[in-house]
């Protein structure tokens, strides 16, 4: 009984002295990132664009240059909302002679009832020598759906009606009502590469046989951060050009290849 009684004492010491470290625990670990490996890149800023420029010149039994400017900007605040404006100029000389001399330029306007069905308003601007068109301006307004809508392809249609407002030189300025049609196509089949096409065809109201048809594809690849190269080809029909020389029918179709090192921002 002594020796317990001596004990007793003795364990309780033992005991104080070590309920401090017992208490202690391990240090917490620190917190797991809030997303998988490799965390998702954020979204896009509202306001997107770039600017491209390309030149080719060549030399021989004739010299000829040639250069293209591109502006695209699109102002997208992730709402009902959208805004594009978008031009394009392209010259080309030979021996000292024009031989392009074209200019395109659109403003729209989309606003999105649903994520696939869409209501706009726009105008386009069209100056073409080939052709003759001093000016050639066409305010519409239409809607249009996305047949596919995913997020490295897309589809859409629209159609749209308006009027078409006209100049070729040496005749005087016509007005007319018009309708359209639109087609665009995005895939973006690597991270690096984009391959995207359009198509549209505009018919005067007064004549439709006075028709006006362009297309394009185009293959965009990534060179460094913030730059890419871009190749395309285009394609411009219009079914009545008119001639100051009756003796001299201007081409209905005009193409074009272009290249151009486009900067994104």
């Amino acid at each position: 009984m002594d020796l317990k009684k001596s004990l007793i004492p003795f364990l309780l010491v033992v005991a104080t002295a070590a309920a401090p470290a017992l208490a202690q625990t391990d240090p917490p670990a620190p917190p797991a990132c809030a997303c998988p490996c490799p965390c998702p890149e954020p979204p896009p800023p509202p306001l997107t664009g770039s600017l491209g420029a390309g030149l080719s010149l060549t030399t021989g039994n004739s010299d000829t240059s040639a250069f293209n400017l591109g502006f695209n900007l699109t102002y997208d605040p992730k709402t009902h909302n959208l805004f594009k404006a978008e031009a394009f100029y392209l010259r080309s000389t030979t021996d000292g002679v024009v031989s392009v001399d074209k200019a395109t330029a659109s403003l729209r306007y989309e606003y999105k009832f649903t994520d696939r069905i869409y209501g706009f308003a726009q105008v386009g601007y069209l100056r073409d020598q080939n052709k003759n068109i001093t000016y050639l301006i066409a305010p519409m307004a239409g809607a249009g759906t996305y047949v596919v809508k995913e997020k490295t392809l897309e589809l859409s249609l629209d159609g749209s009606v308006g009027g078409a407002f006209e100049k070729d030189s040496g005749f005087a300025a016509t007005s007319s009502g018009a309708f359209g049609v639109g087609e665009a196509f995005t895939w973006k089949f690597s991270p690096s590469a984009t391959l995207t096409q359009k198509a549209a065809g505009l018919w005067k109201t007064s004549n439709t046989s006075d028709s006006f048809y362009h297309f394009e594809v185009g293959l965009s690849a990534t060179l460094v951060k913030s730059f890419e190269l871009k190749v395309a080809y285009l394609v411009d029909y219009k079914n009545k050009p008119i001639s100051t020389d009756p003796n001299n029918p201007l081409k209905k179709t005009d193409t074009a290849l272009v290249a151009a090192i486009v900067y994104k921002f």
